[in-house]
């Protein structure tokens, strides 16, 4: 740091040994010039805290994206493993079918055996007798024209049927072959699509651990950001401190000189603290202690629309009081992302909004006076951290609080 505590010390030394009179022509001037450069430290170092909050927004972003794909990954790993269980099952089936059809072919085939068979004993029974007679034998050893036309009738039957019994036989072949055929394509398109679902499941599961890696990856940063947020805090009281002693010996030399300097200084309203940027006065320090850690206008890329006091002391829950006297327009939970919030119309134009408490002390209605507890401050809705989110409001415009505080 550009300031430390020894330099405090020496100033407070000079004080000491040299008396009023000859320091407040000596060492005011590095008082001045200590005091100048630790208001450019901690002007830095909260250019480097909001830059560190700004890291920690997007890093939180990047969190509930990734979380939002970890879940789609997920959701298509599930649809994946649904379908690859339903090709199983019709593999099964289809291994099932084939093994029916081969018990069919085997009893079309004794069908077609018995029928050979038959033939046969036809053949066996027009040879008679050695085999001898032909079909104009049997029709011509008619001994009348209507014994012919039996005959010949006869013939053309048995011939017919024979021709039925072969045509049925070559049916019955093509109809096995062509559910052979079908069912032998359908368990090779199975196959093919089992294999495919696999080859996309190891995706998906590798898709998935990447996934969970950044997302491990991005808790370890969230981490270090918000752990260089809280030393950046801690600097930033310690600076605080070094100021405020400056300050208190500055203000003893101007007692030297025979005039008054604690008037510049003081707060107002019982003591409450104000922050160092504070120009106005009409509103009461709306808490215990703290300091403004950011201001209204543009941040991380968007519109900040109030002023964020953090508080000191990080070991304390600071409450928060009404800025002014007035009626509580409003006290409940916000779902825009300012969590719970109180906001209070005054009897001057002016209207106030003080966010993320961690709880309400005050109801709709309710008159409140100027620096009345109304809750204490939190982190609810969308925060990175404990703080009071305030704005102001005057006839209806937005106005920047710090111009009232």
């Amino acid at each position: 740091m550009g300031i430390t505590m020894k330099k405090i010390g020496i100033v407070l030394s000079t004080v000491a040994i040299m008396g009023f009179s000859s320091f407040f022509g000596t060492t005011v001037v590095d008082a001045a010039n200590n005091i100048d450069d630790v208001k450019n430290e901690r002007s830095e170092l909260k250019k480097d805290l909001s830059d560190t909050e700004a890291k920690i927004a997007d890093v939180l972003i990047d969190l509930k994206e990734l979380n939002k794909e970890i879940e789609r990954v997920e959701e298509s790993l599930k649809q994946n493993e649904k379908m690859l269980d339903e090709a199983n099952e019709e593999i099964e089936d289809t291994e099932n079918e084939i093994e029916k059809l081969k018990e069919e072919i085997a009893e079309i085939e004794k069908s077609i055996e018995r029928r050979y068979e038959i033939l046969k004993d036809r053949v066996v029974s027009y040879q008679k007798s050695g085999g001898t007679i032909t079909y104009l034998e049997v029709i011509f050893g008619s001994e009348s024209f209507g014994d012919f036309i039996s005959r010949v009738t006869t013939v053309n039957k048995i011939t017919e049927s024979d021709k039925n019994l072969i045509d049925s036989q070559e049916a019955d072949k093509k109809l096995v072959k062509e559910k052979q055929d079908d069912l032998v394509d359908k368990l090779e398109e199975s196959k093919q699509l089992k294999a495919e679902l696999e080859e996309m499941q190891a995706l998906i599961e590798d898709q998935k651990a990447q996934n969970e890696k950044k997302k491990d990856e991005l808790k370890v940063k969230e981490q270090e950001l918000q752990k260089k947020k809280e030393e950046l805090k801690i600097k930033d009281s310690e600076l605080a401190e070094i100021e405020e002693s400056i300050n208190n010996s500055s203000q003893l030399t101007t007692l030297s000189s025979g005039t008054s300097g604690f008037n510049s200084s003081s707060n107002s309203d019982s003591g409450q603290q104000k922050s160092s940027g504070s120009r106005g006065g009409l509103f009461a320090w709306p808490t215990d202690g703290g300091y403004i850690s950011s201001g209204m206008g543009p941040r991380w890329g968007r519109s900040h629309n109030g002023t964020d006091i953090a508080r000191t002391d990080r070991s304390t829950i600071p409450p928060i009081y009404s800025v002014l006297e007035g009626v509580v327009e409003s006290a409940s939970f916000n779902n825009g992302g300012y969590g719970n919030t109180v906001v209070i119309r005054h009897s001057n134009g002016m209207k106030t909004l003080y966010a993320h408490l961690s709880s309400i002390s005050v109801s709709t209605g309710q008159k409140v006076s100027k620096g009345q507890k109304i809750g204490v401050m939190g982190s609810t809705g969308r925060s990175t951290g404990i703080h009071l989110h305030l704005e102001a409001y005057k006839n209806g415009t937005r106005v920047d609080p710090e111009d009232y505080l």
